[in-house]
């Protein structure tokens, strides 16, 4: 981060001081003061499990350089006497976010920043697209899953003068969240991977989903570009209404960009262009092929050739949860544990079920969370079509993935073949002995389903570490 000055902080905050404003800088920002360091900015946030104003002491004695909060409390005598400026706002995100915006006008100009968001492959998207321009440029990206309207002021805040680009997930599960981050981020490039059902416990429908993931328009800079995957028409209907350049990505001939001639190759696969350039793909998936497509129209952007992707690509390595392909001692695990939902799901189950090579394939299921109030008929769905398809084995873990279980088996699938339990740790325990040498194994499930877990567990068993 470049410093700002604290008469900085009070302009952009546009607040009240409860102690004098210093002339110092702030060399950072933070929420932690487990992991804040000397010169950075405390901002105190309230949430269900902590309280950032408990650890205000905590902040002095760390050497932070100034502090906000957005509670009236009394300010401790370590506070008081520590010289450091206290800022009170109405609310400590809202500030935060007011503030990262003021710092991201400062770069306008200098920093190039792309901003993705989508239903699927967001994360994985972000990755391929910072993996490739960090060998031809300097920049940086949303750490983790920094994405919320905590964690994306902190990657704006993570951005340096002598960054050329920075790359920033946008994420949401409520109607009005991208917007706001949007406007903070100011992109140069909007990036919306997919669109389907997910969240729909807040966004209740796929149009809502649409819409929430089209408002990153609203911040979207003069002059940007819009990316968008083609897989759902009425959200490019929606995006061809705004004035900005769109450029679509696919893997059929209806995209300006699309892949062909895809092929599983290894642990991975492989596709061609439709300007002829051969691309190998370390990870499998055909929805992986779509994120790496998302990810070579913004390097493109940048002056990079499509054969400069290529070679870029090659190394790539997957996001730890996402698709990550673990060889073990007589058969193949596939951790996509990270998240699900039916369209991920999908995609996991068509990769799963592509593997002819393998002796059994082995599904592991938990449930796909927030699916609001037609849960139980995506999970139904689900189970007509697992049912159906050459899975061998199919373990689940969690209410609804029991209903998947229960029609699955109707559906065709022997109950011999069907296992169920509880929790995660109850499935990790039954699935390891009923794994034979050749078996593939994919674990698949939301994050309230504890399902990195079960890998784990297999992968100690296996003498190995996640």
């Amino acid at each position: 981060m470049k410093a700002l000055l604290l008469e900085e902080v009070k302009y952009a905050l546009n607040t009240q001081l409860l102690t004098p404003l210093g002339r110092g800088v702030i060399k950072g920002v933070s929420t932690d003061t487990r992991t804040i360091k000397e010169g950075e900015l405390f901002v105190a946030v309230s949430g269900p499990r902590f309280d950032g104003h408990l650890f205000l002491d905590q902040a002095v004695d760390k050497k932070a350089a100034a502090l906000i909060i957005d509670k009236k409390i009394p300010l401790s005598e370590k506070v008081r006497h520590s010289g450091l400026t206290v800022f009170q706002v109405p609310d400590s995100i809202e500030a935060l976010g007011s503030l990262a915006s003021f710092y991201r006008k400062k770069m306008i100009g200098s920093v190039h920043i792309v901003a993705v968001t989508g239903t699927n492959g967001k994360t994985t998207t972000r990755e391929m697209i910072y993996h490739v321009l960090s060998q031809f440029k300097k920049g940086y990206r949303s750490p983790a899953n920094y994405n919320n309207a905590i964690g994306v002021p902190l990657t704006l805040f993570g951005i340096d003068t002598n960054h050329d680009f920075a790359v920033v997930e946008l994420g949401t599960n409520a109607p009005g969240e991208i917007q706001p981050l949007a406007v903070m981020t100011s992109p140069d490039i909007a990036v919306i991977t997919h669109v389907g059902a997910s969240h729909l416990q807040g966004l209740l429908t796929v149009d809502g989903v649409s819409r929430e993931k089209t408002a990153i328009v609203a911040g979207l800079r003069s002059g940007g570009l819009l990316i968008c995957s083609n897989n759902h028409p009425p959200t490019l209907e929606r995006l061809r209404t705004f004035n900005f350049p769109l450029i679509t990505y696919g893997v059929d001939g209806n995209s300006d960009i699309f892949a062909s001639h895809i092929r599983r190759d290894g642990d991975g696969c492989s596709f061609e262009t439709n300007d002829h350039c051969r691309v190998r793909l370390p990870v499998p998936g055909v929805h992986n092929v779509r994120n790496a497509l998302a990810a070579l129209l913004v390097v493109r952007r940048f002056g990079i050739s499509t054969q400069q992707f290529a070679e870029a690509i090659a190394d790539f390595r997957p996001v730890a949860g996402r698709m990550v392909t673990h060889q073990l001692d007589g058969l193949t695990l596939i951790d996509d544990s990270y998240n699900a939902n039916p369209e991920s799901v999908h995609a996991a189950l068509s990769e799963l079920s592509g593997r002819t090579e393998a002796r059994r394939r082995v599904l592991v299921l938990g449930d796909m969370g927030e699916m609001g109030k037609d849960a139980l008929d995506y999970h139904r769905q689900l189970g007509r079509q697992i049912g159906r398809s050459n899975i061998d084995i199919l373990l689940t873990v969690g209410p609804n993935a029991a209903e998947t279980a229960r029609v699955a088996m109707e559906s065709g699938m022997g109950q011999s073949r069907v296992q169920r339990a509880i929790t995660s740790k109850r499935l990790a325990r039954l699935v390891k002995p009923l794994l034979l040498n050749g078996d593939l194994v994919l674990v698949k499930g939301s994050r309230s389903m504890e399902m990195e877990k079960v890998v784990e567990s297999i992968l100690r068993w296996q003498g190995k570490k996640r």
